[in-house]
């Protein structure tokens, strides 16, 4: 019964409090921060990665987050909700010194190729072909009045010794993996087995976790001159079920890529942007307002960069 008073009064203590505070008021908060171009731009000449640029901007602190669009997918009128830093009008060009290059707007389209690229930039054409030692510029500039410039040095294409690879990786066995130095470039080395790579969700090891908790996914940071890494799959407690019957085919293969990158991909990415874990070495999407960082862009902030790639299969046995 005490106990119960005691909650009594102290109910009641809140209520007469609460009948005395003042009314709280909303204070409107004041920033002269005007909106800038926030950039993401990757080139490449190889032929299974597409060159893209994102472009987004910053917003005023008065500004929604997001905005109320309509468009015609299929014959049919959509209303639904869109970012508000994303800059869907721009004029987006890129130039080799000798041809400018249209980059336009792609919406995210069913069963294309192309479906990770969703609202971003890129070129519709087949001569697009970025070589190395070659210096690439960036444009973009947007109705509102918004412009940015950008430029990257091509790296050199990167060269695993393909001879020197075994015919096939055992799974209990190490392996020896060898590259061409590049004494000005970082690069970057990155292996994983192709059915968690492409059929992550559905092909699991018996114990039900995914092939890639049982360590073929390892990737190296690769200084200038290095030129060797000793590979081994990290060892698990889960049965690797190679060969044996499911979804899909029987057969794995272990993909060893080998990337080169500029100095504006490698400082933004590897030096100041994180620990990479997306499969592709490292994210490539700004997100909602992205980083405020620049690197190869000037009158905004965000990267211009190129990379390059090699790469090869092995197949896996036990």
């Amino acid at each position: 019964m005490r106990q119960f008073k005691i909650s009594c009064l102290f109910l009641l203590f809140w209520a007469c409090v609460a009948d005395f505070s003042p009314e709280l008021e909303w204070e409107d908060v004041q920033a002269d921060h005007e909106p800038e171009l926030n950039i993401l731009g990757i080139l490449s000449g190889d032929s299974l990665v597409t060159s893209f640029v994102r472009v987004h901007r910053t917003l005023r602190v008065d500004e929604a987050a997001d905005i109320l669009m309509r468009d015609t997918i299929f014959g049919n009128v959509v209303v639904s909700y869109a970012s508000r830093f994303v800059v869907r009008d721009a004029e987006v060009t890129v130039s080799s010194g000798t041809k400018d290059y249209a980059f336009q707007f792609m919406k995210s389209v069913e069963n294309d190729e192309r479906g990770n690229l969703y609202e971003t930039y890129v070129y519709k054409g087949e001569d697009l072909n970025p070589q190395p030692g070659e210096k690439w510029t960036l444009s973009v500039t947007t109705p509102g009045g918004l412009s940015a410039t950008g430029e990257t040095m091509v790296p050199p294409v990167p060269q695993l010794n393909k001879e020197q690879l075994p015919d096939s990786f055992n799974i209990n066995q190490t392996m020896n993996i060898t590259w061409a130095a590049q004494p000005d470039n970082y690069q970057l080395v990155n292996v994983r087995n192709y059915q968690s790579y492409f059929f992550n969700d559905d092909y699991d090891t018996e114990e039900g976790k995914s092939y890639d908790s049982c360590g073929f996914w390892q990737q190296l940071a690769v200084s200038p001159g290095d030129t060797a890494w000793t590979y081994r799959r990290d060892i698990c407690e889960e049965t690797v079920s190679i060969g044996e019957t499911n979804d899909y085919e029987t057969e794995d293969f272990l993909l060893i890529n080998l990337m080169s990158m500029d100095r504006n991909y490698h400082n933004y990415f590897l030096k100041y942007g994180g620990d990479g874990e997306d499969e592709e070495f490292s994210s490539l999407f700004l997100g909602q307002g992205g980083s405020g960082r620049s690197f190869g862009i000037q009158g905004g902030i965000g990267i211009f960069g190129s990379i390059g790639f090699d790469r090869h299969y092995l197949p896996i046995t036990r």
